[in-house]
């Protein structure tokens, strides 16, 4: 599933998407499924992007989000500062999946059997 897909169950469903002051809005007449919202917040960064939000501004919406799960020492760091270290987080788990990778000859680049 992608951000178009998950729009169009929104929409399937009479809903709206609506980007407002940052964040991410959902209109319904009615309560969205719960299968509908969980694909919306598993994909929220994508949907808003699709949508035509600023990078960042969605880059500001999933911080807000990741900030309460973090250490206290982390969540006092500004947006700029949590972002390069997310970022680098990625790049290391991503070093180290293609270091397993080629450590594995039974696995190809792209992880496949």
């Amino acid at each position: 599933m992608n951000a178009l897909d998950v729009i169009r169950q929104v929409q399937t469903h009479g809903g709206q998407l609506v980007l407002a002051d940052g964040s991410l809005r959902v209109r319904a007449p009615e309560p969205l499924p719960d299968k509908v919202m969980a694909a919306l917040a598993e994909h929220k960064a994508s949907v808003m992007v699709a949508l035509g939000a600023p990078l960042d501004v969605v880059a500001a919406s999933v911080l807000r989000e990741l900030r309460p799960h973090l250490p206290k020492s982390l969540q006092a760091l500004p947006d700029d500062r949590l972002l390069v270290l997310v970022n680098w987080s990625i790049i290391a788990a991503f070093e180290k999946a293609i270091q397993q990778g080629m450590e594995r000859p039974d696995v190809g680049a792209a992880g496949v059997r």
